[in-house]
């Protein structure tokens, strides 16, 4: 057999310790790669030549050949001996950026159904939550990340209301998606924003119930879903900024009333 040179081993060998771990990483088999590697240096050579390469036996050398063709990183060329060459690595990446992006876009989905089921059972099971004292209990959330986060579980797990004040786009633009959401489900929306917002999203928000926030309350940032209130008070700082999450009725109740007085928000025509 035709023996390596001291350059190729060289190369073969950097490219082992240097490639070959973050070909791993990106989901590509170990023995494929260590043939694929051989044959971007070596190309159009027989599998004995690899078995000596890559110190993979002739007994497994067939397999990892057949399924590194079948992977598109060998293409095989006929003749006797039949001899290998590895393919572009372009479109070889390109498959495999896909593959990955692919499963990276597969396990969001699966993430955000399992993030919404367990939201709606800790809901579920939170909704009627008294202290010992059987008074109702008011729950604080602390950061804008935090109250963003909790205005889109109380949308998703909504049956029959949702009334929203928001006091710029911004908000609006993080809470759409549920907010069309719970709409395609038969929830009634209803949303107040200042009207310098509203002619920007005049087209997105068609679908719901609209009205403009007076100028004097554009520092309301409210939510209630289905009797339940979650209240905000702004602090210096997105970390600093507050909420309270309440079923309080006489809270609920004076934030319905807040919503329905004309010189807080009032009807578009």
């Amino acid at each position: 057999m035709t023996k390596m040179n001291h350059i190729d081993r060289i190369s073969y060998s950097s490219l082992i310790e240097g490639i070959l771990p973050k070909m791993l990483e990106i989901g590509i088999p170990l023995n494929e790669g260590r043939i694929y590697l051989a044959l971007l240096l070596e190309p159009s050579i027989p599998a004995s030549k690899l078995c000596e390469i890559t110190g993979i036996p002739d007994s497994k050398i067939y397999s990892i050949l057949e399924s590194a063709t079948k992977l598109n990183m060998v293409e095989v060329q006929y003749g006797l001996p039949k001899t290998y060459r590895a393919t572009a690595p372009v479109p070889l990446i390109m498959e495999v950026k896909s593959a990955l992006k692919s499963k990276y876009e597969n396990g969001i989905r699966i993430s955000e159904s399992v993030e919404a089921q367990l939201q709606e059972v800790w809901a579920n099971v939170n909704k009627n939550a008294v202290n010992e004292n059987g008074l109702e209990i008011a729950y604080v959330v602390k950061g804008v990340v935090n109250i963003v986060s909790k205005m889109k579980e109380m949308i998703f797990v909504a049956r029959r209301d949702v009334m929203i004040i928001l006091p710029n786009l911004n908000l609006f633009s993080s809470i759409q998606e549920q907010l069309m959401e719970a709409k395609s489900r038969g929830v009634h929306i209803r949303i107040a924003m200042p009207q310098k917002d509203l002619t920007k999203v005049s087209s997105d928000t068609n679908a719901f119930d609209i009205s403009i926030l007076s100028q004097q309350c554009c520092d309301t940032w409210l939510l209630v879903a289905d009797g339940r209130l979650l209240t905000v008070s702004k602090g210096a700082s997105e970390h600093e900024t507050s909420a309270i999450l309440t079923k309080d009725r006489v809270l609920v109740q004076m934030s319905e009333a807040y919503f329905e007085n004309p010189s807080c928000c009032f009807r578009t025509l």
